[in-house]
């Protein structure tokens, strides 16, 4: 059982990774591709429209054959292919198709694997944050090293750094142990209970805030970076900085959950990220505040992923595990990520960079209200030790 946890734990290890890659660099890569803001913005917002779509469908597909496992190391691997192809291609056209086949196959993986880690897990789901910091472990690696990889050679090197981890997240795959399923069929009618609960449509309203509010964050970030005068190994370092702060958190997950309700998680995590957006539109150019505002992404990223994977555990029928994670990937960070995406070309290119991050923070400002109102008194409401 050990030994398929250090599995996981790789697994998280090299697929965040690639995100490292991927994520800092993939806006400017664009950009030196000779994209424009909008196209840029409209390319990231397709790889967000497939995980609004494609995921849900996968994990449904893992759930009816029973075959979650199967399913995993087929998103896994067609991702690395289609993620392969980039290089080899020009124009607005074939990176939007790209986009939209990476997009669904890239993003159908965590899901997938989480439930794979929390089925793992079983009733130590608390545990779950030792396992998936590997993952902010590798992250850090990846940015840090990838950023002054790229300050010696320039972007043109970004696919051909991301591609290796996405191969060996996907050769961990086939490594893992075959999830246990529950038997007989898929239980549809417990499927539309749950999603009449207040306490799920409201989180999946606040996650999907959130997650659209850091739109222009991961699609504009790095530029706007280098419009302040950062270069390129700072640039991955305050990326890094970032999930530093993830690492604390979901290595101390399972204090966090036995002292505080989930919705007191997705409270700080909106009200984090307000804070965040603010300090990024205002004080760029501060070497002090800049990074200081870098460590809420334990709030804005971190608390909010924990709120959102223990929701749908916890909330989500024995034998439809798969379709929960799946169903909060696709709408929060699928569908939010998407008009995220969208909003902040259209604000950055209309308006100005800043108004991009000033627009986040009253998104999730309205976040930070909805979960205040909208889940209290519900499931989400209670700490552990409250539960009956």
């Amino acid at each position: 059982m050990k030994s398929n946890a250090v599995r996981l734990a790789g697994g998280y290890f090299m697929y965040f990774a690639a995100v490292g890659i991927f994520a800092p660099f993939w806006s400017p890569y664009l950009a030196a591709r000779g994209f424009t803001a909008l196209e840029i913005g409209l390319l990231m917002a397709l790889v967000a429209a497939a995980r609004a779509v494609v995921p849900i469908g996968l994990g449904w597909l893992a759930d009816v054959t029973h075959r979650p496992t199967r399913v995993l190391q087929g998103a896994a691997l067609c991702a690395a292919l289609t993620f392969a192809v980039f290089p080899l291609q020009s124009g607005l056209l074939q990176f939007a198709i790209l986009s939209l086949l990476f997009g669904a196959f890239w993003n159908a993986v965590i899901p997938l694997y989480d439930t794979h880690t929390l089925n793992h897990l079983g009733e130590h789901s608390a545990r779950y944050g030792r396992v998936r910091l590997w993952g902010s472990v590798g992250f850090i690696a990846s940015s840090w090293i990838g950023g002054a990889l790229l300050a010696r050679n320039g972007y043109s090197l970004v696919p051909w750094l991301a591609l290796p981890p996405m191969i060996c997240a996907f050769l961990v795959t086939l490594t893992i142990s075959p999830m246990r399923v529950a038997p007989g069929l898929v239980p549809v009618r417990g499927l539309r209970d749950v999603l009449r609960s207040r306490a799920v449509l409201v989180a999946l309203v606040v996650a999907t805030l959130v997650v659209m509010s850091s739109g222009a964050y991961y699609a504009f970030f790095s530029i706007w970076l280098e419009m302040n005068h950062y270069g390129k190994g700072t640039i991955g370092l305050l990326w890094a900085l970032g999930v530093m702060a993830e690492v604390a958190i979901f290595a101390f997950g399972s204090t966090l959950l036995s002292r505080f309700s989930i919705r007191a998680l997705f409270m700080a995590a909106a009200i984090g990220s307000a804070v965040r957006w603010l300090v990024v539109a205002f004080f760029a150019s501060s070497r002090v505040l800049l990074p200081a505002s870098q460590l809420l992404h334990c709030l804005s990223f971190a608390v909010l992923h924990f709120a959102i994977v223990l929701t749908a555990h916890r909330e989500f029928p024995r034998g439809l595990e798969s379709t929960g994670q799946s169903l909060f990937s696709s709408v929060a960070y699928g569908g939010g990520g998407l008009l995220g995406s969208l909003l902040a070309g259209v604000i950055w290119t209309t308006f100005s960079p800043r108004d991009a991050y000033v627009c986040a923070a009253f998104i999730v400002m309205l976040a930070t209200i909805c979960a205040v109102l909208g889940l209290r008194g519900t499931a989400l409401d209670k700490a552990p030790s409250q539960s009956p």
